[in-house]
């Protein structure tokens, strides 16, 4: 495998804690599996230390370290190094790090995968509402590091950091990774909030709605909210005005939803996630995320469906994470299907996925599916009250059948029968709504799914009159 976690962007104990954490997620190991191999390697590890220990925010004993690290089949060298200059920093700091009999172990989760009220470095109201950070996260170690480190920010100034990209890129895993990275930073708590910007079958929340649910997080469940946008938000950046509080806003529709929110305090920073960049947000700085590298595509596929069942079919690994076009939402929807029929071959599923006919049909599983995820996009353009998104929904049918689905500026003139800057307009609607790619002035490449999904709405061809 690929793309193991490392220690170096660790700059607190709790990173450094959550780094180990998510080596041991990373492995796909069981606490069993990871005492086997230390046997193996002449190594201590027993589960009930690992599982306890691992629990714990300060940072445990080198040999621990080393140990582990091995077990994960990773160098402890760099680790072991990164552990010794966190020992020195907690001590310089007047903080026991090294000692973790002293450690208190994370809050435990309220329902939701959030808890209200538990405590921390910001006193025993400080709310650690972060959602558990369980999911799967290939090739994208630099975009979490980087993501981490702009809000974290250096204590000064209100850092307002969006991550984008198209439907099922991976956009919420990466931001919530990141937050929890960050989140020792921020000892005055850390909110969550899934605004709903893009969620099938529900209406986004509005910028009241939004502030409501912040306020309830920072004062308790009660605590009374303003009927009106200004009044929420000026109460809003009362109560945050001196406190250092990272604030995580999932899902964004545009930047009008929480334009008038934002910045929410001097010491605080927003992290969002979206399928537009929120550039006209001042001060917003944007990371947008890509489809998977081919090689990551397969990687997440193992991680899923274990490394034996995939080296035996290499060819169909290939394929699958073709088809799934490099979508995280994509291969994790294969991924589920396949483990729910071990018997299955891998290429049983590629087979079925390689007609393009019945290709959105294959990628659903539960509550997750493909075309639902695009569906949201395209909507919000075709029932817009802007003539120009609607011009761009009316554009995207009939791009479905460009070959390879790249298409320069003209040829699309030509094909939209609209004049270049009507095109132009229209394409970068698109653009903006992550259904459509720009790699350079000029140029648009529509996405295989996007294509197959684009086809399916197109206007149906009026019926032919009878003589």
């Amino acid at each position: 495998m690929e793309n193991a976690p490392t220690p170096h962007c660790a700059a607190t104990p709790a990173e450094f804690m959550l780094r180990l954490r998510q080596l041991k997620e990373w492995t796909g190991l069981t606490y069993r599996q990871l005492e086997a191999r230390g046997r193996r390697h002449g190594d201590g590890l027993p589960r009930s230390t690992l599982a306890a220990t691992l629990r714990r925010g300060g940072l445990p004993r080198e040999e621990f370290v080393e140990s582990l690290v091995k077990a994960c089949g990773q160098d402890p060298v760099p680790w072991t190094g990164v552990r010794r200059r966190l020992a020195v920093q907690s001590m310089a700091d007047g903080a026991e790090g090294s000692a973790p009999a002293a450690a208190v172990p994370p809050p435990a989760p309220a329902p939701g995968g959030a808890s209200w009220a538990a405590g921390g470095a910001g006193g025993p109201d400080a709310p650690h509402q972060l959602p558990v950070g369980t999911g799967v996260l290939v090739g994208r170690d630099r975009e979490v590091a980087e993501v981490a480190r702009l809000a974290g920010g250096d204590g000064a100034g209100a850092p307002i950091v969006v991550v984008s990209g198209p439907p099922g890129v991976g956009k919420s895993a990466l931001g919530v990774r990141a937050a929890h990275l960050a989140a020792a930073r921020f000892p005055d708590g850390q909110i969550y909030v899934d605004v709903r910007g893009a969620s099938p079958g529900t209406a986004p929340l509005t910028p009241v709605e939004i502030a409501g649910r912040l306020l309830r997080g920072l004062r308790g469940p009660g605590a009374p909210v303003p009927a009106d946008a200004e009044e929420a938000a000026a109460l809003l950046r009362s109560v945050l005005a001196d406190r250092r509080v990272l604030v995580v806003l999932d899902d964004v529709a545009s930047a009008a939803q929480v334009r008038p929110l934002v910045p929410f305090g001097r010491r605080c920073a927003a992290l969002m996630t979206s399928r537009t960049s929120l550039t006209s947000l001042d001060g917003a700085r944007c990371l947008r995320l890509g489809r998977l590298a081919p090689r990551d595509a397969e990687t997440v596929l193992e991680r899923f469906l274990g490394a034996e069942r995939v080296a035996a079919e290499p060819d169909a690994v290939r394929l699958l994470a073709d088809l799934c076009d490099g979508l995280p939402l994509g291969l994790r929807v294969a991924a589920a299907r396949l483990a729910a029929r071990p018997g299955w071959p891998l290429g049983a599923l590629a087979e079925r996925l390689s007609d393009p006919r019945g290709r959105l049909d294959e990628f659903r599983v539960d509550d997750l599916e493909v075309r639902a995820s695009l569906a949201v996009s395209f909507d919000a353009l075709a029932g817009s009250d802007d003539a120009q998104a609607r011009a761009a929904a009316r554009a995207l049918p009939l791009l479905a059948d460009l070959p390879g689905g790249d298409v320069r500026l003209p040829e699309a003139a030509a094909l939209l029968h609209l004049s270049s800057e009507e095109t132009g307009r229209a394409l970068e609607r698109l653009v903006d709504a992550s259904l459509v790619e720009s790699p350079a002035p000029g140029a648009y490449r529509v996405p295989d799914l996007v294509r197959l999904f684009a086809r399916e709405r197109r206007a149906p061809a009026p019926a032919a009159r009878s003589a």
